[in-house]
């Protein structure tokens, strides 16, 4: 059989860099095939993707070496914009991609691109914002939309366009427990009616085991290091993994803490419950919370609504802040998480009701004192960088405090973030899980009592996530208030010592993580929950250990 993409001995380097991003990558993959592409953060990989689509060496700055053939023909051979055709995109930030501005402009620009007749164009339109289920959202504009929204419409556009090979850049980043379940299931439902292959970077693998096999691993060199079976890489390059920070999936690496010898691995919580019965002795996982301290309390809100033209946002949302708590706050895309971070911060104000910090009105804090007190990281982390320098930018706010050792203090953050070594590079020349933790340097390297962090560790490695967490495990630990809107369930049952669900611009639960996991199947999936895959494990041992006592 033809391959429809092969590469062979791909190097690439940047004007700005000294060293290859990419070296010596060599790969094929068959008409239909189904790969997924993992490393660390800055290993390469969002850089072969854009050397799979064409987009590099045409836009390069730098040089790029070896050959890439798509259908047989090499990708410089093509006119700028028809390989679009043959290899469509979801790039890591779904922002970057899109011109128009509205939803059903966005889909019909490619479709205009490629010459589709008009007659034809409603309906292409209609079935790709249908796969997605974003039909509700068709005349909205895109400026409207939540992170995940945004990354729907994506995968929309590029559905739209038919491409023989689909490449999905961390496509879940963004997107609800529920929201990613339904995505990955949407691309098997495609898979099964329209042949086409797939290129599956992503840092979490639930969901995505089932979908590929082979894996290809790139280390933090920008080689590939690995090309195979991920059940194999697991169960014979487990600690090449671990050292380059690639995730294992989260069942693995659950069952791998209690018995690292374990042979026959399961790689779902689905596969897990299969044998369970052999593996009932799987010790809970230690929790890493540390006590929170509510004697006083430092942020509230007093019937906050914040109203667009077309809907209320956030609807009569009162809460209570506690001093040195650790707050997870969750709910589905679109619920108003970052909206009601945003008004917290000071960022947006409220249609009507107030926001207090330490008891005064927000709206009565000078501007200057109120950032040494509420530190803020955006969702989109390029939304907050302002300098030249990823050192600049982290010194930035100590330069206007005249803060003394200035510069050890902001090399330790850098060591800590594993950014030291880009220190002098452009904050935009990062790749998108370096921007991430970027942009929590920035806030961290300071001492505000108060942190409102919008989804931190998406796009890290395991490694970087780890570190990341760490870090604001030991702010709280300090006694600051650590608030985090995360679609990550590990983490709110690891660290959150309370959660706060977000529903139609509404707390519909205010409490400890164990009350949240208690509640009914049928509860989680309305606010698009899903229980942490720790605690699915143990509710299954749980169940199997009763079967037995019971039976015997």
């Amino acid at each position: 059989m033809k391959p429809f993409v092969e590469v062979n001995g791909l190097c690439l380097r940047f004007e700005t860099s000294q060293s290859n991003i990419l070296s010596n990558i060599s790969f094929k993959l068959n008409p239909g095939e189904s790969v997924l592409l993992l490393g660390p953060s800055g290993s390469g990989k969002s850089t072969l993707t854009s050397c799979l689509n064409g987009l590099f060496p045409r836009e390069l700055d730098g040089e790029m070496e070896g050959d890439i053939f798509i259908d047989g023909k090499r990708t410089t051979d093509y006119r700028p914009g028809e390989l679009s055709r043959q290899v469509g995109v979801v790039f890591q930030d779904p922002e970057t991609q899109f011109c128009m501005l509205t939803v059903e402009d966005e889909v019909a620009f490619g479709l205009e691109n490629i010459g589709e007749e008009f007659e034809e164009m409603s309906a292409k339109i209609d079935a790709a914002l249908s796969l997605v289920h974003m039909q509700e959202y068709k005349e909205s504009a895109i400026a409207s939309l939540s992170g995940g929204q945004k990354q729907k419409l994506a995968l929309a556009c590029i559905l739209a366009l038919e491409p023989s090979l689909l490449i999905l850049d961390e496509p879940t980043a963004n997107l609800d427990p529920i929201a990613t379940k339904d995505l990955i299931e949407t691309i098997k439902n495609l898979q099964g009616k329209i042949p086409f292959g797939l290129i599956i970077i992503e840092h979490k693998l639930e969901g995505w085991t089932d979908l590929a096999e082979r894996c290809l691993l790139l280390n933090r060199q920008g080689e590939i290091f690995y090309d195979g079976s991920l059940r194999h890489a697991i169960r014979r390059n487990r600690l090449q993994l671990m050292e380059q920070g690639i995730w294992l999936p989260k069942t693995a690496q659950y069952l791998l803490n209690s018995q690292p010898d374990l042979e026959e691995l399961p790689l779902t919580v689905e596969e897990f419950s299969k044998f369970a019965s052999t593996l009932v002795n799987v010790k809970p996982q230690p929790r890493k919370r540390t006590a929170a301290y509510t004697a006083d309390t430092i942020v509230e809100t007093h019937d906050v609504t914040w109203s667009t033209k077309r809907r209320d946002i956030i609807s009569n949302v009162s809460l209570m802040f506690g001093d040195g708590e650790f707050i997870a706050i969750v709910g589905a895309n679109g619920s108003g998480k970052t909206s009601l971070s945003r008004i917290l911060a000071g960022i947006q104000k409220p249609s009507s009701g107030s926001v207090m910090v330490k008891g005064k009105a927000l709206k009565d804090w000078k501007e200057s004192l109120l950032r040494q007190e509420i530190g803020y990281v955006f969702q989109n982390p390029e939304h907050q960088f302002i300098t030249n320098t990823v050192f600049e930018e982290v010194a930035f706010s100590l330069q206007l405090k005249n803060e003394n050792n200035m510069e050890e203090k902001v090399n330790l953050i850098l060591e800590i973030c594993e950014l030291l070594e880009l220190k002098h590079e452009h904050p935009f020349s990062l790749s998108q899980g370096q921007k991430r933790r970027l942009s929590v340097a920035t806030m961290i390297v300071d001492d505000q009592s108060f942190l409102l962090l919008d989804e931190p560790t998406f796009g890290q490695d395991a490694h970087s996530n780890a570190e990341l967490m760490h870090l604001l495990q030991q702010r709280h630990q300090s006694g600051s208030t650590i608030v985090m809107i995360t679609h990550d369930m590990e983490i709110v049952d690891q660290y959150a010592t309370r959660v706060i669900v977000m529903n139609n611009g509404a707390p519909v639960a205010d409490c400890p993580p164990e009350k949240l996991w208690d509640m009914t199947p049928e509860k989680l999936k309305e606010w698009q929950l899903e229980l942490p895959v720790s605690v699915q494990i143990q509710k299954i041992c749980e169940e199997e250990a009763y079967y037995v006592s019971t039976t015997s």
